[in-house]
């Protein structure tokens, strides 16, 4: 006699989210096909699960990324057609999975960084075509994002392809695409001095790209900028984060001298006792510090 499909079922021990369920599809695939339509639809409708990605491209060497490749360029030119698209929530995931593919592959130590990154993210024979869209994009919606957060996602991916290939080519493709007026435009329609940190950050460094080498045109926007407003507003948050920054760095390790106090006074002269005992500062595992500086 056949079971009845009424039957209860027994509950998996561990539920796993669909996103994760999609992730191990995508980066476990033995076939290694490409995914369909539907697939990338549900992809970045569902909200991702940062963490889990980072650990899973974490636990990728570099010498598998370019041997899966397909993934990991499937990922990076559908995250930039759903950000090209500017249909919510898909966007917003697209940028923050972004963030965290970009992050995770240049993050890794590879024998030739130029043309293994290009590998990965996009392929020799297609890199121009991709990333000159990719540069696009971000700029488009860095200018004419829906929302500040929007805007202020696509200023995180940039500053995460900016830091993590810098001595590469890749960043070359931001100097055939003036950054400049986006970035300035974002910085005055903001009221926020922590929104306008990263989009200042992100000019030095592309100001700073190969500036000996040829004649960067960030570094000449730059030299002749006088809009005074824009200029107080990135003195203004430079300041508070620079305050934000310290106050953080002595709460893990407080390493400045000490400074002259009745109790030093007293018990330099062996009367400490009349004062009391100094609270010893707490002391904290150098692993658990190494992490606190890494998340300031």
């Amino acid at each position: 006699m056949e079971p009845s499909p009424l039957t209860q079922q027994s509950r998996p021990e561990v539920f796993q989210q669909k996103i994760v369920e999609l992730y191990d599809g995508l980066f476990k695939d033995e076939e290694g096909g490409d995914k369909s339509e539907g697939f990338w639809t549900e992809f970045f409708l569902l909200k991702p699960d940062l963490a889990t990605l980072r650990r899973i491209l974490g636990a990728i060497s570099p010498s598998d990324l370019l041997t899966l490749q397909n993934p990991t360029r499937s990922l990076f030119t559908r995250a930039i057609k759903c950000i090209k698209s500017g249909s919510a929530p898909a966007d917003t995931h697209a940028l923050d999975t972004l963030t965290v593919l970009l992050a995770s592959v240049l993050s890794k130590k590879y024998n030739n960084p130029s043309s293994d990154i290009i590998n990965v993210l996009a392929g020799l024979d297609q890199v121009d075509a991709v990333f000159t869209e990719f540069v696009a994009v971000l700029d488009n919606t860095i200018r004419t994002g829906r929302s500040l957060h929007i805007r202020q996602k696509a200023i995180e991916v940039t500053l995460s392809l900016t830091s993590g290939a810098y001595q590469t080519s890749l960043l070359s493709y931001f100097t055939h695409r003036d950054l400049f007026p986006s970035l300035m435009k974002f910085i005055q329609d903001t009221d926020s001095t922590t929104r306008t940190f990263e989009p200042f950050t992100l000019l030095g460094l592309l100001a700073n790209y190969n500036k000996f080498e040829f004649q960067n045109p960030y570094r000449l926007r730059l030299e002749d900028f006088v809009n005074e407003a824009a200029i107080q507003k990135i003195i203004t948050s430079t300041g508070d984060t620079c305050s934000r920054l310290r106050t953080k760095y002595v709460a893990v390790q407080n390493d400045l001298p000490e400074g002259w106090s009745l109790a030093s006074a007293f018990g330099m002269l062996g009367l400490g006792g009349l004062i009391g005992a100094k609270p010893a500062a707490p002391v904290i595992d150098p692993e658990a510090a190494k992490k606190m500086f890494a998340e300031l």
